[in-house]
């Protein structure tokens, strides 16, 4: 079954006839399509550099696979056995050079790409926990450290680690669990929640530790008091336990970065940093920030160190400075310029921060606090006052839409028109009355931006051979953007095709399609989805997020009737349609456009059939029908 469209010129009226060539049907095509793969976790999630590991990916509709994909340079990957439908095992290759951290990784099978799932490059030698070890007395030995270990808490399990260390040593231990898989729909919290106890060679308990800070990974440093073999206990903080529950521990007297501050600096300027974290060799290290630096770099390894860690590092555009104390009552306000960034720390329980500053009447400010989103424990609420201390507005928590996988989010965000010319007070404390060294933010205190951020969701898609697929772009739009956006798809393979759409003014989505010619090969590519407008006299452009995988594949099939439905049909737009006959291949159908429609305005109408013949149904989407209002005439 393959949908294709023909169009007319649409003219601004109660209503108009679009003749649609929906149907051309033929022995190609088939009903039956293999399911899209489904990864649920891989385990080990990850490899050390310079070697071959082999690792299991687990999920569904794992049926004929035939690769592995891992984002970036460096790694290569082989399947090595499809163990059945549910569990592939892959050996993954990763070279000396490649570089440090988080890839993505999809299973590729004739029903398409998988979802994407974390997998890391490590500097650690690795080693995998071998069951039983869920016996305090029967440990499993650990090789010389620094070690990483990556390991699983099953049901009812508990997991025991020996190994040696000298007195005076500072030992480091570091958990990945919800780094490695974030959510899990079926439990409760969605995660592997770890907690860390470790008991000294006559095996009394020296130190237990939960999360760290605002994180649900354990993280600790002990300082060890004498020389000998010492066990580390890794569980669930609530004793659950399940295949998908893994983790990666990183154990060693290794320096370890917690926290940086400032947390952010201006382009082409160089920042000396002050360093927080465990046996660093150094307390400060100076970044240089090239003029092309993104808004969000990571700062790490500490020079001379094995690299283990990262931390966020923000990067702007307007002049920064740094807070002077004491600045925790009104008096004693910063006197600060707008536009400006504010680096400070609230650096003890109970501190608060003031500062001074001058606006003209009616003008409009955006006061941004980040903070816990560069991993500050921080949890900000912000106040704008009058001179006195009157206050005019305040801000605990923003949702910021970019950092979904935050559990609370601290950080606070407001905008605020300045009532008349004059002084003003903005106030900066922790909403829960914490503070420490650690506790850095970062306040932005500039003109509204306006901007979008462009999604599609899912991030894979799938094409049949001559057929269309279904791509919706949402619109994140901030600081008062409103303007139309043109979307368009780029780098598709020759014979594939892509609708384009707009995202009308002041609206948030849009659909387009792709469609696969008839005698499309299996492949599997990364188009690029373009959004353009305008800001003002300003042009713009953004890359649409998500929009990674489509998949074409070849089909057998068969001559039925096709039921027509219209996919999320436009605001105030009526499609009707009728069923098309299985001795017919088109069909009218009528578009219906409300008198009250925006001349100029332009939308997609997209178009599915479905054929069924009893035991097999199959959905098609035609290429998406473009519709421009035009003026009466």
């Amino acid at each position: 079954m393959n949908l294709s469209t023909s169009l007319a010129l649409c003219r601004r009226r109660t209503w108009i006839s679009l003749l649609a060539a929906m149907v051309a049907l033929g022995a190609q095509v088939a009903l039956a399509q293999a399911p899209p793969p489904v990864v649920t976790y891989v385990y080990p999630a990850g490899a050390p550099r310079g070697q071959t590991i082999e690792a299991t990916i687990n999920g569904k509709d794992f049926q004929n696979a035939g690769g592995v994909r891992i984002t970036g340079a460096g790694v290569s990957t082989k399947i090595v056995q499809v163990v059945n439908p549910n569990a592939v095992r892959v050996a993954i290759t990763v070279a000396p050079d490649a570089e440090l951290g988080q890839r993505d990784l999809r299973l590729i099978t004739p029903g398409g790409a998988s979802n994407r799932v974390r997998f890391f490059i490590g500097a650690l030698p690795e080693v995998n926990e071998v069951e039983p070890n869920s016996d305090r007395a029967k440990p499993q030995v650990l090789p010389a450290l620094p070690v990483l270990v990556n390991g699983q808490v099953l049901d009812n399990d508990r997991d025991y680690f020996r190994f040696a260390a000298k007195k005076g040593q500072t030992i480091v231990f570091e958990v990945q669990a919800r780094s490695l898989l974030a959510y899990l729909p079926d439990t409760v919290p969605g995660f592997l929640d770890t907690s860390l106890t470790l008991f000294d060679p006559a095996g009394k308990a020296l130190v237990s530790v939960d999360r760290f800070r605002h994180k649900p990974d354990s993280l600790l440093a002990y300082t060890i008091p004498q020389d000998g073999d010492y066990t580390l206990e890794v569980r669930d903080v609530i004793y659950r336990g399940r295949a998908d529950f893994i983790y990666r521990l990183s154990i060693g007297a290794f320096a370890y970065l917690t926290d940086v501050f400032p947390l952010g600096g201006q382009r082409n300027t160089t920042v000396q940093l002050e360093l927080g974290g465990v046996s660093l060799p150094a307390a400060t290290m100076p970044l240089a920030i090239p003029a092309d630096s993104p808004p969000l770099r990571f700062v790490g390894p500490v020079p001379g160190a094995i690299p283990t860690n990262v931390v966020p590092f923000a990067v702007g555009d307007f002049a920064e400075v740094r807070e002077t104390e004491p600045n925790d009552a009104i008096a004693q306000a910063n006197r600060v310029p707008l536009p400006v960034v504010i680096n400070g720390r609230i650096q003890q329980p109970g501190d608060v921060d003031y500062f001074l500053v001058t606006a003209q009447a009616n003008q409009t400010f955006v006061f941004d606090v980040q903070a816990r989103r560069l991993e500050s424990p921080l949890d900000s609420f912000l106040s704008v006052m009058n001179a006195q201390g009157g206050i005019h507005a305040e801000s605990d928590d923003f949702v910021d839409p970019d950092q979904p996988l935050l559990l609370h989010h601290a950080d606070s965000r407001l905008a605020f028109t300045f009532p008349a010319a004059g002084d003003y007070l903005v106030r900066i404390r922790d909403a829960q009355g914490h503070g420490g060294n650690e506790f850095a933010y970062r306040l932005v205190a500039a003109p509204p931006k306006p901007d979008c951020v462009l999604r599609t969701v899912p991030d894979v898609q799938r094409v049949a051979k001559g057929d269309s697929v279904v791509v919706t772009v949402t619109a994140d739009r901030r600081d008062g953007f409103g303007s139309e956006i043109n979307l368009a798809v780029q780098s598709l393979p020759p014979g594939f095709a892509a609708s384009d759409a707009v995202i009308p003014a002041g609206q948030a989505q849009a659909k387009l399609t792709i469609t696969a010619p008839p005698d499309a090969p299996v492949i599997a590519f990364a188009p690029t989805i373009v959004g353009t407008g305008a800001v003002g006299n300003q042009p713009f452009a953004r890359t649409v997020i998500g929009a990674e995988d489509v998949k074409a594949a070849r089909k057998e099939g068969a001559n039925f009737p096709i039921n027509l439905a219209v996919v999320d049909a436009p605001v105030g737009i009526a499609v009707k349609t009728e069923p098309i006959p299985a001795d017919k291949s088109e069909l009218p159908v009528t578009i219906t456009v409300p008198k009250e429609a925006p001349a100029g305005w332009k939308v997609n109408v997209i178009l599915s059939g479905t054929m069924s013949t009893g035991k097999e149904t199959a959905v098609r989407t035609a290429p998406a029908i473009p519709i421009r209002i035009l003026p009466e005439k």
